[in-house]
């Protein structure tokens, strides 16, 4: 009988037949909420535009525009990123704040670092320490604030 009950299961002959769900069952209808929910978060989540590499300018608004980069090649461990925000004549720009948050979009969450604001340098970069704590794909969404409000939002994505 055992040999005959493998022989079954290892063939795929042998199925459970679909559980019936209840109406009203209170598990089901929590879970399609949290579904919902989730779906309606996606669609006010704001959009972060896919930036070009490091080095490269980055248009902001009016002409202004950006310039960000890293203190040595991204891999494990730490490293600096650098923003450089000019006006539409090329002179830097100071005034505006700049926050980051970085996370790996196949494990959303679970290495978030959550909106971090960048520190102004006594050259007028402004600067950001990473934590790179596995290989894998990573994102760096970048978050411009002027006078209290985001004028530009941007993602730069990357694998280590």
């Amino acid at each position: 009988m055992k040999r005959y009950l493998v022989i079954l299961i290892v063939s795929g002959l042998f199925f459970l037949p679909p559980v019936p769900v209840e109406a009203g069952c209170a598990h089901c209808e929590q879970a399609a909420q949290l579904a919902a929910a989730a779906n309606a978060n996606a669609a006010t989540m704001p959009e972060y535009l896919p930036m070009p590499s490091p080095g490269d300018k980055v248009p902001i608004e009016n002409g202004y525009y950006l310039i960000y980069g890293f203190d040595k090649p991204l891999k494990m461990g730490r490293a600096i990123m650098k923003v450089e925000i000019f006006t539409g004549e090329g002179k830097k720009d100071t005034s505006l704040q700049v926050k980051a948050d970085m996370d790996m979009p196949s494990m959303r969450g679970a290495h978030a670092t959550g909106d971090r604001p960048f520190q102004l340098s006594n050259k007028g970069d402004y600067l950001l320490p990473l934590s790179i704590v596995m290989p894998g794909g990573w994102e760096i969404k970048i978050s411009v604030i002027k006078d209290g409000k985001v004028i530009f939002r941007g993602r730069y994505d990357f694998n280590v």
